[in-house]
């Protein structure tokens, strides 16, 4: 015989009601779990693995061995005359610019050199960027590296030729259109006004460069570094041809002691610093400093003639501006330097703070087209400093110096090679580290 149970209706209900309670409290505990996975997620996110944001960290020098961290010594080995030395034509000469100066010897059979540097002077030319702008790290060498960041200053390319749009600006190149070009670029370097040479056409590669050191090249070198020239294409068919361009490199530096300065160089055409908003140099075969349009020649400062003019007013100290100048001859692989523009230029003496930052721009033009080429020096001439080295300290903003072996193999593969001209210059010259710009 079979047993039968069955639930009561009312112990049935209770069932029902408890499975529901369950239920309820299984759904309401998932609901929880999920809100505090959410919230738990949230702060992860938003508190703990939240990235920080990118910040420019200026490249910091490792110091050398041999590296400047002290004030040069005094060596009787190391010294230089001042004087010209029959016995060693290569001692480097200062012509100082008072009226009694000793009287510096001027080529007087130099023809006009309105193409710049002259192709018929059998000592070596060159030296640029290398890699023609994918460089050798730290800045590269010349123009400079298209790899940004770091201790550099910008380069920028202007074609003077062109208008902002890439429609012809009126000017040209060629030395019967030099006057043109020089007055325009009077404009810019009145007071360094960027808008002056933004309503010309620029590149938009920018090269960043931690020295300047460039004595000879085919100005075509130029617009190939910034990347509107093409080494394999005819000059013809390129974006911006190697004439009327001007090149400025802007940034800030931190001077490595307390003291004196002078920057010591020149270039073809045109060579200009500008350092803490004060023009300390301008150098070369044509100077747009010095344009005036009742007389152009003004700005003529190269070979026999102007140049003689140009030397005597800042020797007389009739030129107001350049009252500090210094004429240096003498350097190993200079003497193209040397016999067109009397040796370098040693320009304004100024004051620097260790460890303060200054603005600095860096300027180089070519203005008819041909050859090209530029170098920097800079000279401790605080009281007591050692400023006698044979050798001159190289600007540069980091401690890499130029490869000249790599920088010459670079303009040959570019046909931009015009000899092997090679400037002595301190290994370890002070690092003036760059840092970003307000």
């Amino acid at each position: 015989m079979a047993i039968h149970i069955q639930m009561s209706e009312e112990a049935e209900r209770s069932l029902k009601k408890a499975s529901l309670r369950n239920k309820l409290s299984a759904l309401l505990s998932c609901v929880l779990f999920i809100l505090l996975g959410g919230a738990i997620l949230v702060y992860v996110v938003y508190h703990v693995a939240q990235t920080a944001p990118a910040s420019f960290v200026s490249y910091k020098p490792k110091a050398k061995p041999n590296a400047k961290t002290t004030r040069k010594q005094p060596s009787e080995e190391n010294a230089i005359q001042e004087e010209a030395s029959a016995s060693d034509p290569t001692t480097p000469v200062i012509v100082s610019n008072s009226p009694n100066a000793v009287p510096m010897p001027i080529a007087t059979s130099m023809a006009d050199m309105g193409e710049g540097l002259s192709a018929d002077i059998g000592i070596g030319d060159g030296l640029g960027a290398g890699d023609l702008g994918d460089g050798l790290g730290g800045g590269g060498d010349g123009m400079g590296s298209t790899e940004g960041g770091g201790s550099t200053l910008e380069g920028t390319f202007y074609d003077l030729k062109l208008k902002r749009n890439g429609a012809p600006s009126g000017l040209k190149g060629g030395s019967e259109n030099q006057n043109a070009v020089i007055e325009a670029l009077a404009k810019f370097f009145a007071n360094w006004n960027e808008a002056e040479l933004n309503k010309y056409y620029k590149s938009e590669t920018k090269l960043y460069a931690s020295n300047w050191y460039l004595p000879v090249a085919y100005a075509k070198y130029a617009p190939i570094a910034f990347q509107v020239g093409d080494p394999k294409k005819p000059e013809s068919q390129w974006e911006c041809q190697p004439s009327a361009w001007v090149a400025v490199y802007r940034g800030k530096v931190v001077a490595p002691k307390t003291g004196t300065f002078r920057f010591i160089g020149t270039g073809d055409d045109f060579f200009a610093v500008r350092f803490d908003r004060k023009t300390v140099l301008d150098a070369g075969y044509r100077l747009p400093t010095r344009w005036d349009k009742a007389n152009p020649r003004a700005a003529w400062v190269s070979g026999a003639g102007d140049g003689d003019n140009f030397r005597n007013d800042i020797a007389s100290g009739k030129d107001k501006k350049r009252k500090d100048y210094k004429f240096i001859k003498g350097i190993p692989g200079c003497q193209i330097w040397d016999n067109e523009l009397g040796g370098l230029i040693a320009g304004t003496p100024f004051k620097v703070k260790e460890g303060q930052a200054y603005d600095i721009e860096i300027a180089i033009s070519e203005i008819p087209g041909g050859k090209f080429g530029f170098v920097l020096f800079i000279e401790d001439i605080t009281e007591g400093a050692n400023n006698n080295a044979k050798k001159y300290d190289l600007f540069r903003t980091c401690d890499v110096n130029p490869d000249v072996d790599k920088v010459m193999q670079a303009l040959k593969e570019a046909n931009c090679h015009a000899g092997d001209n090679r400037i002595p210059f301190n290994e370890d010259s002070w690092v003036w580290e760059s840092v970003p710009m307000d």
